[in-house]
């Protein structure tokens, strides 16, 4: 199994265990992380959006501040106009250029703060009689925008407590009768609390979402995973080989990119199995595997298992050469592991290599392997145990000497 392979089925593997936990904290905020990295970008979009709604919104209440407090009715224009409007366009625009959640929810949470302060200052300005009835906008003007932002839970709470230690002192500040600050109070605490719960749950629920999309999606990549290499050796398959030449020769044809092809088996391997049986007969092909990826540039480089005991590596921009060097040193490899193989000639495990290379626009895959094959098959006339190469171009039906 290669790298990227492990990474994968540890990664599935936290996220199927974590799916249970999403009440834990610490997991809560790494998860919180992984969303912001993904649809940080949504997010802040939807608050420039919402934000700039509630500028417009927000003036059409000019008309209740004529209603109830008639006699500041300048001092809420001036504020409405020249302070907290241009504030709410300022803050919206300013949360799409903020990078991190934490100052761009912070800000955002301002907008209600702004809203209910010139409320408040209006009402502590005025004395109409409505003036008590005016207030009832401060739970309002909270709870709704608290649902319309979606606020989280630290910055929802925290502008949620200010704009509540606010109310109080102005309640105090205009000595309004017991009954009228119990009823705010009381009013301002079940919807504001409503609202800031409603969010917890919609963002405990986008968490639990976001962890089953990312399982889903690790589950259906181990499961191509399993499809598209062999479940022994952890090298890639015939099924993987295919779909890999063929992003690899569409993109190589254009940059006329060289690759080299090495194909390689393990010598009397079929004695090895009538001799050890298939239980060390597959060990074997594990450890020759191993050997095989430990050589392998992890970013580029491809191994596959074609057959019982048949390999094929593929290495994009390599000469030949170089594609030799890798052979023997693999080969090296296999031999220095002395793995005991009595049928063979001198005792232990071996294996013969076959290279070839070609630029890619020169020749197919077939045609590559094929040359790669027939200096295979040289080595082994040669008494195996060695490397052989093709070399000139690649043609279909041509055999190394």
């Amino acid at each position: 199994m290669n790298m990227e392979t492990r990474d994968r089925s540890t990664a599935f593997a936290e996220v199927e265990r974590s799916v249970e936990r999403l009440r834990d904290p610490e997991f809560a905020a790494a998860l919180d992380a992984s969303i912001e990295t993904e649809l940080g970008s949504i997010r802040a979009k939807r608050l420039r959006v919402s934000g700039l709604r509630v500028a417009a919104v927000y003036n059409i209440f000019l008309l209740s501040d004529y209603i109830l407090t008639p006699d500041a009715w300048r001092l809420s224009l001036v504020l409405h106009l020249a302070v907290v409007t241009p504030f709410i366009v300022f803050v919206a625009l300013m949360t799409s250029r903020i990078s991190g959640a934490k100052a761009r929810e912070g800000l955002a949470a301002l907008i209600p703060v702004a809203i209910c302060t010139q409320v408040l200052v209006v009402f502590c300005v005025s004395r109409s009689p409505m003036a008590a009835h005016y207030l009832y906008f401060v739970p309002v003007a909270m709870s709704s925008l608290s649902s319309v932002q979606r606020l989280r839970a630290g910055a929802g709470f925290a502008s949620a407590a200010l704009i509540f230690v606010a109310l109080v002192a102005a309640l105090f500040y205009k000595h309004e009768p017991f009954e009228i600050v119990s009823m705010l109070v009381m009013t301002y605490l079940a919807c504001v609390g409503a609202s800031l719960n409603a969010n917890r749950i919609i963002a405990s629920e986008q968490r639990r979402h976001f962890a089953m999309a990312l399982r889903d999606k690790l589950r259906a990549a181990e499961s191509d995973e399993d499809a598209n290499h062999d479940p022994l050796t952890g090298l890639g398959n015939r099924r993987y080989l295919e779909k890999r030449a063929g992003e690899l020769w569409s993109v190589g044809a254009a940059e006329d990119r060289s690759v080299a092809a090495i194909v390689f088996d393990i010598d009397h391997f079929k004695l090895f199995n009538d001799t050890y049986g298939h239980a060390r007969g597959d060990a074997c092909l594990k450890r020759v595997a191993g050997c095989t990826h430990a050589e392998l540039r992890e970013l580029s480089d491809l191994a596959f298992r074609t057959g019982g005991e048949e390999f094929l590596i593929l290495l994009p921009h390599v000469e030949l050469d170089a594609a030799i060097g890798v052979a023997e040193r693999i080969r090296r490899t296999i031999e220095g592991m002395a793995m005991p193989h009595e049928s063979a000639a001198g005792g232990i495990v071996t294996a013969s290599f076959g290279a070839a290379c070609a630029q890619v626009g020169a020749c197919s895959l077939e045609e590559l392997i094929e040359a790669a094959d027939g200096a295979l098959y040289a080595a082994k006339r040669g008494g195996r145990n060695m490397t052989r190469s093709w070399r000139g171009r690649p043609k279909a039906g041509e055999k190394a000497a």
